[in-house]
C-alpha cells in the first residue's frame, strides 16, 4: 500500500470513529477523540469500545459507543480481551443503565460518584421563577449592560479562531492548582459535528463554547465554556443562556453538561462495609484536593434534571492499581 493510500484508509477510519462518536457518544466525547485512545470493536457490530492501557489497567472512557442493545456483546468481548491480556479493567463515566448491567454479568463493583446535567433548552431557566432564576437573569444582565455580544461562529474565519485559541490559552494558563481532565482541550479538530459560539465585547472575543453533536439524544454536549480573566461577571451564563436560546428555535430539547462530582458518593454495588467506608473517606478527600465544590454550584443555577454517572471495577478490579490507573487516565496531576 503506497503513502496515499495509507493516508486515505487513516482519514475513513477517522472519520468513520468521529460518525459513531457523535451518534452514540456521551461526556465521554472528548476522551475519546484524543489521538492516544486506543479503539477495540468486534465483527458484526457498529461501535467499539475506547480506553486507555495504565499500571497494568485498560481504563475505558463511558459506555460502549454503540446502539444499546449491543452494549453487552462489545463489553463481554472486551472484557475477555483483557483477561487474556492480564489486565485489570475500569470503566470511568458509566450509566446507571450499564453499570447495573455490568454489575450482574461482570461481577463489577458500581460507584455512583457524579452527575451529569440535562437541560432543555424550551425551557429556559432564565425565564422561571425563584431564587436562583432571579440569580440567573441578574448575572446574565449584567454581562448584556456590559455591552457584550453573543455570536455563533460559522468556521470559516482564521482570524476568529486565531482569537478564540488565545482566550482557551490564557484560561488554561491561569488555572491554579491540582488538576483533573478528561481531555486536552482542541478546538477546532474533529470539526464535524461540532459548533462554537464565543461573546465578544468592545469587537473583543472574551470567551466562547463548544457544542458537540450527540445525535442519538437529539441534542448537544456543552462543554469546554472558557472566558477572559477581565471579562464581565455573568459572560458564563450569558453565553450559556443565548446558547439554549439559539437551540430552542432549532427545536432541540436536550443539552448534555458535565459529569460533576457530587457532594458525596451515592450508591456502591459490590464491596464489604469497611472498604465502602474506605471509598467515601477517600472520595472527600479527592473531592477536597481537586477543589470540585465549585462546578456543581455553577451548573444549579440552571436547574438542570440530574443523570447519575458512575465508575466501574468489573471482577472486583478496586485496589490501588487500579485507582492509580483511572486517576492517570483521567490526567490528575498537582497542578
Amino acid at each position: 500500500m503506497n503513502q496515499d493510500m495509507l493516508t486515505e484508509q487513516i482519514t475513513a477510519n477517522r472519520q468513520n470513529l468521529m460518525e459513531l462518536i457523535r451518534k452514540w457518544g456521551d461526556v465521554n466525547t472528548d476522551a475519546l477523540l484524543e489521538e492516544t485512545c486506543q479503539i477495540f470493536s468486534v465483527s458484526g457490530v457498529a461501535g467499539f469500545i475506547g480506553y486507555k492501557i495504565e499500571s497494568k489497567n485498560a481504563v475505558v472512557f463511558g459506555d460502549p459507543v454503540c446502539a444499546p442493545q449491543d452494549m453487552p456483546i462489545l463489553a463481554q468481548a472486551f472484557d475477555e480481551m483483557c483477561q487474556k491480556m492480564h489486565l485489570g479493567t475500569v470503566y470511568a463515566i458509566t450509566s446507571e443503565d450499564f453499570s447495573t448491567w455490568a454489575a450482574e454479568h461482570l461481577s463489577a463493583v458500581a460507584i455512583e460518584f457524579g452527575t451529569k446535567f440535562v437541560l432543555d433548552p424550551h425551557n429556559n431557566p432564565a425565564h422561571t421563577m425563584g431564587s436562583k432564576a432571579v440569580l440567573l437573569r441578574k448575572k446574565v444582565k449584567h454581562a448584556l449592560n456590559e455591552g457584550v455580544v453573543v455570536k455563533e461562529y460559522a468556521g470559516d474565519d482564521p482570524a476568529i479562531e486565531e482569537q478564540i485559541e488565545k482566550v482557551a490559552a490564557n484560561w488554561l494558563q491561569k488555572r491554579r492548582g491540582p488538576q483533573i481532565y478528561l481531555a486536552s482541550v482542541t478546538l477546532f479538530k474533529n470539526r464535524y459535528g461540532k459548533r462554537w459560539f464565543y461573546a465578544q465585547k468592545d469587537n473583543k472575543i472574551v470567551g466562547f463554547l463548544l457544542l458537540n453533536a450527540l445525535q442519538s439524544q437529539g441534542g448537544w454536549l456543552l462543554n469546554n465554556v472558557m472566558i477572559t480573566p477581565q471579562a464581565p461577571k455573568g459572560l458564563s451564563e450569558l453565553l450559556i443562556i443565548s446558547t439554549l436560546e439559539a437551540l430552542d428555535k432549532e427545536g432541540c430539547r436536550f443539552v448534555l453538561a458535565g459529569p460533576i462530582p457530587s457532594m458525596q458518593l451515592g450508591k456502591i454495588i459490590g464491596i464489604g462495609q469497611i472498604k465502602e467506608r474506605l471509598m467515601r473517606m477517600g472520595f472527600k478527600i479527592a473531592r477536597y484536593i481537586f477543589q470540585l465544590a465549585g462546578h456543581a454550584a455553577f451548573w444549579s443555577k440552571f436547574q438542570p434534571q440530574y443523570k447519575s454517572s458512575y465508575l466501574l471495577f468489573p471482577h472486583k478490579n478496586l485496589g490501588f492499581s487500579s485507582i492509580k490507573a483511572l486517576m492517570r487516565a483521567l490526567n490528575a496531576s498537582k497542578g
